[in-house]
């Protein structure tokens, strides 16, 4: 195969006359043009315990493998390093880190723990209580414990990592021995999972004098790392069926409905998955980038070992219109530039310069001469960015629906656009071609009882998993009962899937509709507020066992829900605050309020 991109890349991924053929092509082409990210190495961060508490030379050596997940993959790499660690002859239990004893950690030799963080730094809802237990006075000292951290994140993220962070640190503040530093994964983990497992079982036997075990055992693969079928790291290429516009004329904002065909893929989801999309970045950014520093767009550059334009690049596979702090380190490592040290150094200038701002602007506001292959060196690879499905594989077996809101915005004189939003609604068209793969999301799950109730609250494109919801009920013919509580600026332009809520309700599959539409009279109205209106109610389908589901905006939209649920429950349950907080913990200890944020 040629080390250069397909000509897929450079057309935005448009169909041609042969499907199959077209599918084939853009396959090889992914594969033969994907980016590794660097490999963490076994022996690198490899540290003896100043002290060796060692097996008395009496049975294996004891091993307590938790983990946190959210998306599954975490859950996946534990299971595999329990699966080594017998073969190799330790004395292994694992843990999903809510269905642990926490007061047994003191009493766990060794211990390895496994985080993913989702978003802005937030751990997976079935630590947090292990988290909160190992801050609390509750909590021994664990200075008879051994343990290591391997966390998983997005390097897009200003809190890279920060749930393994936390465990990490509060390991430590416990007085745990760390034998291993904690290592911190990227989008593509995979390797640095593998090597990891190795290292750090090997460094558990050394810690433990290495009795009783058997010679290490080789560390397989999962099944996500082979590309023997479609994955993150071997995309699908969808076809786009349908693409329309849900928002009215008069709405300020612009979200469409997409339908993509995945007839041959071989996917299956469930409602609250997601479907993960590579778009590209905007043509004016590019253009504005390579203006600026005048390098020439068809200067060859190598992003490992691929060689492509360095216009291609920052097309289709550099992160350019996201700053994280990780990009101004590189840059400054890269520049010295001294501003630029200062600001890295004060953590609320960087936050407050990191929000909104692009590539180009760090050019500009901190100018330096560089080369191409230095500009590359310095911006990570472009993410994928995930979607919730807003439809059912019962309903619809070969087809997988998302709602788009397209993020635009003006910034320093300039229009800014969002890097995959933008590219599903501007830049492609009906017929296009996008590369995809599925993301299970564990933590936001239909009832396991078949007919539980359900409320759903949700504001904007954060309805779009109740889509799936109802849809999947009224495929199965379940009788349960709904409640949606769903919430924009006006109804005439922005009641997103109007007609399939209406004809749901008519039809008896959604029991209820709760509406509030914030610009439509003098003061605002939002869905806490529609909450608060059927308090009563509400609590009642909490205490028949109904499951709340909130989707939408993190910063504002769920944390005002939260506080709203925690004032209903405090009011009809006639408990105080704090009681009320626990009664919201507790329901989320039983998988009864799940929260999908972003």
């Amino acid at each position: 195969m040629s080390n250069t991109f397909g000509s897929e890349m450079k057309n935005e991924f448009r169909a041609v006359n042969s499907e199959s053929v077209a599918q084939q092509k853009k396959q090889l082409d992914w594969i033969n043009n994907h980016l590794k990210g660097e490999s963490f190495i076994p022996g690198k961060y490899f540290v003896h315990a100043e002290q060796e508490n060692g097996n008395s030379g009496d049975g294996n050596i004891p091993l307590t493998i938790l983990y946190g997940t959210h998306t599954g993959h975490s859950e996946d790499i534990a299971y595999r390093i329990f699966d080594v660690a017998e073969a190799s002859g330790f004395e292994a239990k694992i843990f999903l880190m809510e269905e642990y004893s926490y007061s047994e950690v003191a009493n766990a030799k060794n211990v390895l723990m496994i985080l993913p963080t989702h978003g802005e730094g937030d751990p997976p809802v079935n630590s947090v209580d292990m988290l909160a237990y190992l801050r609390s006075d509750e909590c021994p000292s664990l200075t008879d414990v051994n343990y290591a951290v391997l966390a998983l994140g997005d390097k897009i993220y200003k809190s890279f990592c920060k749930a393994g962070v936390d465990f990490d640190e509060v390991m430590k503040e416990r007085g745990a021995n760390n034998i291993l530093p904690i290592v911190k994964c990227d989008v593509d983990y995979e390797e640095d999972a593998s090597n990891w497992i190795t290292t750090v079982l090997q460094v558990v036997q050394e810690v433990n004098g290495g009795a009783g075990n058997e010679p290490m055992a080789g560390v397989t693969e999962s099944s996500d790392s082979k590309d023997t079928s479609y994955s993150r790291k071997n995309p699908y290429f969808a076809r786009v069926k349908r693409k329309v516009r849900l928002t009215g004329e008069d709405s300020l904002k612009d979200v469409y409905h997409v339908e993509l065909d995945i007839a041959d893929s071989g996917f299956t989801y469930e409602p609250g998955d997601n479907v993960g999309v590579f778009g590209n970045n905007p043509v004016e950014l590019v253009k504005g980038i390579l203006d600026y520093t005048g390098i020439d767009g068809q200067t060859e550059v190598a992003l490992k070992e691929w060689s492509l334009p360095l216009e291609t690049a920052l097309r289709n596979r550099l992160e350019i219109n996201i700053l994280t702090s990780h990009i101004l380190a590189s840059y400054y490592e890269l520049t010295n530039i001294e501003a630029l040290g200062n600001l890295l150094a004060d953590e609320k200038k960087l936050d407050a310069y990191l929000y909104g701002h692009d590539a180009l602007d760090m050019l500009t506001d901190f100018p330096a001469k560089i080369t191409a292959s230095q500009l590359v060196s310095v911006l990570p690879e472009l993410s994928p960015r995930l979607y919730s499905i807003a439809s059912s594989q019962k309903v619809y077996p070969d087809e997988v629906h998302i709602t788009v809101v397209a993020v635009r915005y003006r910034n320093r004189d300039r229009d800014r656009k969002g890097t995959c939003s933008t590219f599903l609604t501007d830049r492609i068209e009906e017929g296009s071609w996008i590369p995809v793969f599925i993301d299970r999301n564990l933590g936001f799950k239909m009832p396991e009882e078949l007919d539980a109730p359900m409320i759903m609250v949700g504001a904007g494109t954060g309805v779009a998993p109740y889509r799936s919801f109802i849809q999947q009920r009224n495929g199965d013919h379940i009788n349960g009962e709904s409640w949606l509580f769903f919430g924009d600026q006006h109804k005439k332009s922005d009641f997103l899937y109007r007609e399939d809520w209406e004809k749901f309700r008519q039809e008896g599959v959604l029991t209820e509709l709760s509406l509030a539409f914030s610009r439509d009279q003098e003061q605002k109205v939002y869905v806490q507020h529609r909450m608060l209106e059927k308090s009563k109610e509400l609590y009642n389908w909490l205490q028949k066992g109904a499951y709340l589901y909130v989707c939408g905006d993190k910063t504002h939209m769920a944390r005002d829900v939260h506080e709203t649920l925690k004032n209903i429950v405090a009011a009809e349950g006639g408990l105080e605050p704090e009681k009320a907080e626990d009664f919201l913990k507790e329901l989320k200890k039983q998988k009864r309020y799940q929260i999908d944020v972003y």
